[in-house]
């Protein structure tokens, strides 16, 4: 599918859209999916949804409160069931990015989850983490909204540049 046939679908569609990106959030800050998909995706999702004239707010909110969703989800199953999640099939094969996160959560503790909302590759991982240390669940809560927001902001910040540069193309 085409970057315009993207675009077409959300213009018919545009109602579906802060679900579909509340969908997308969710799937790349949850740690069982977040391992495996692209996060490019919810991007160019949302720049065009953009070019479909849905409220850029709309399209914000639905992706905060999607990766928010992840954030949480991954991180009481670390609090509760982190060992055995360590031994899945599916994450045993990526136990390298399990131990690069807990690397990054020991060397800038509260912070990683903050700044690991913004790197791709620990993003899904990091609330798992800090599962599984037991970090208290108000301190993780609190931080993770806050994280998640900025994370909104900058997300918008790159739906209108980009759309900005995309409209440069267009006669």
């Amino acid at each position: 599918m085409s970057f315009e046939e993207l675009t077409d679908w959300f213009l018919q569609n545009p109602d579906l859209g802060g679900i579909f990106m509340f969908l997308l959030g969710f799937l790349e800050s949850f740690v069982l999916t977040g391992l495996i998909w692209p996060s490019a995706l919810l991007l160019f999702v949302a720049i065009a949804l953009n070019q479909a004239d849905l409220n850029l707010l709309v399209i914000c909110l639905g992706a905060v409160l999607g990766s928010f969703s992840g954030d949480l989800i991954s991180f009481l199953l670390g609090y509760y069931y982190g060992p055995t999640i360590q031994e899945s099939r599916i994450l045993k094969k990526r136990k390298y990015i399990f131990q690069k996160g807990q690397k990054f959560f020991e060397k800038y503790g509260i912070g990683a989850i903050f700044i690991g909302r913004f790197l791709p590759a620990i993003r899904p991982v990091v609330p798992v983490v800090a599962g599984l240390i037991q970090m208290p669940k108000q301190r993780f809560i609190i931080t993770a909204i806050l994280a998640c927001i900025s994370w909104s902001i900058a997300l918008a910040i790159l739906v209108v540049g980009m759309d900005n540069i995309i409209s440069l193309f267009y006669f």
